[in-house]
């Protein structure tokens, strides 16, 4: 499924790499990524459409959990330097 279709994407494929993408900000990956602690062999996450597929290193394919998806959101912002992820600066008396 191409990443085009959506603003929102975490994906790695093994040896085909992955990208992260949100809000159209897009990155490619050069490696697997690790999300709330695990070493992924690959990963599909895609929440415009309810995809939250992991597969952690030696495991099959499985649902993501909560803590999974929240840790996926969190590294999309940090990956794509997408301004959510930055703390407000703080501002002065004006």
């Amino acid at each position: 499924m191409s990443t085009n279709l959506y603003s929102t994407v975490l994906v790695w494929a093994g040896t085909r790499g992955g990208v992260a993408k949100l809000h159209g900000r897009q990155v490619k990956l050069i490696a697997a990524p690790t999300i709330a602690g695990l070493r992924i062999a690959q990963i599909d996450y895609r929440p415009e459409i309810g995809e939250r597929r992991v597969m952690p290193c030696a495991e099959a394919w499985r649902e993501m959990h909560d803590r999974e998806v929240s840790a996926a959101d969190a590294l999309l912002r940090t990956l794509t330097n997408d301004p959510a992820a930055e703390p407000a600066p703080a501002t002065g008396p004006g």
